[in-house]
């Protein structure tokens, strides 16, 4: 039996800069490639997640898109496959915000979240370009760059 758990983010969008549309369309496999050496993302939601994960681990400040033009690719209800993001989202938004009421405000976890994708997702799109491989070994071998170099593999 699976079990369900809450997800407070649904109904509430996740929005990128139209500016980066292109790398979504190019490196999410919802693009229209299913090739994963080309297309290492199978949706737009785990490029957006990575952004997001690599923003945080930076310590980039997120951006402020209530001053650009942004686009919808889906709302929170995606997670309701994928529980454990749910968890992950609001850690996150607790160590950016330094508060841990924050969880109590579901659209400012998202927009906090939208924010911190928006700034990582650059990031991603330079590790995948970043090399002589396919894209999806470009972004492996550059993360593994990225931990050895900040002393956290053995």
């Amino acid at each position: 039996m699976t079990q369900r758990y809450h997800n407070p983010f649904v109904g509430i969008d996740l929005l990128a800069p139209i500016r980066q549309r292109q790398a979504y369309d190019r490196y999410c496999q919802t693009g229209g490639s299913s090739v994963i050496d080309s297309c290492p993302f199978p949706r737009m939601v785990d490029l957006w997640f990575a952004g997001i994960c690599l923003a945080a681990r930076q310590g980039l400040r997120p951006i402020d898109l209530t001053k650009e033009e942004t686009f919808k690719f889906h709302d929170g209800s995606v997670f309701e496959s994928d529980s454990w993001r749910v968890q992950a989202l609001m850690l996150i938004a607790i160590a950016v915000a330094g508060r841990v009421d924050i969880v109590n405000e579901p659209r400012r976890t998202i927009s906090l979240a939208n924010g911190l994708a928006a700034a990582g997702v650059p990031v991603v799109v330079e590790m995948i370009e970043n090399g002589n491989q396919p894209p999806i070994w470009n972004l492996s071998d550059n993360i593994m760059e990225l931990l050895r170099s900040e002393g956290t593999t053995g």
